[in-house]
């Protein structure tokens, strides 16, 4: 099936409603989606004031939620420039840098359940009423361990591989 036609404007407003609520179902603010789709687009680096002129938001409001798309490596701010305004980019690899951040949540996850393993093992006497939950929960831990180290050990090597493919995709100009 064929997508209905629509402009490119219709395009960056049903993306910036997606990443909306992307965001917001992360836990942000639906505004830091706004901002962060608004950045997809730009061509070129842009200032606080642009974006909350665009977005229809104040300045102060851009400036706060921007910096949480700078704290977790999505966007990055320019070195400032000769008009002291602050000017916001997409990283370069954008994508990766989700994945990554995916990865790290991932491994403190793990490291909390192989935690809780190594407290599960040094319990002593477990008393009987207890044995039967004991012995389920201690289960569903190594469940989870082992699903979680099964899916790390699958993303090994996954950034290397990825910048491979991507100079396929776009080949250095020389």
């Amino acid at each position: 099936m064929k997508p209905s036609h629509q402009s490119f404007s219709g395009l960056k407003q049903r993306e910036s409603d997606h990443m909306s609520l992307s965001f917001e179902n992360e836990g942000f603010s639906p505004l830091v989606g706004r901002i962060f789709a608004y950045l997809l687009f730009a061509a070129e680096p842009v200032s606080l004031q642009e974006m909350a002129n665009q977005l229809g938001v104040t300045k102060a409001a851009i400036s706060v939620q921007v910096r949480t798309l700078e704290k977790h490596l999505m966007c990055q701010k320019l070195p400032t420039s000769s008009d002291r305004k602050d000017y916001y980019y997409i990283s370069e690899d954008f994508s990766m840098t989700a994945v990554q951040n995916s990865i790290i949540k991932m491994r403190r996850v793990l490291q909390q359940i192989e935690s809780t393993l190594l407290l599960f093992n040094s319990l002593e006497d477990i008393e009987q009423p207890e044995q039967r939950s004991h012995d389920i929960s201690k289960r569903r831990f190594v469940e989870m361990q082992e699903l979680y180290q099964m899916f790390l050990n699958r993303l090994d090597g996954l950034e290397e591989e990825w910048n491979e493919r991507r100079a396929r995709l776009f080949p250095p100009i020389e």
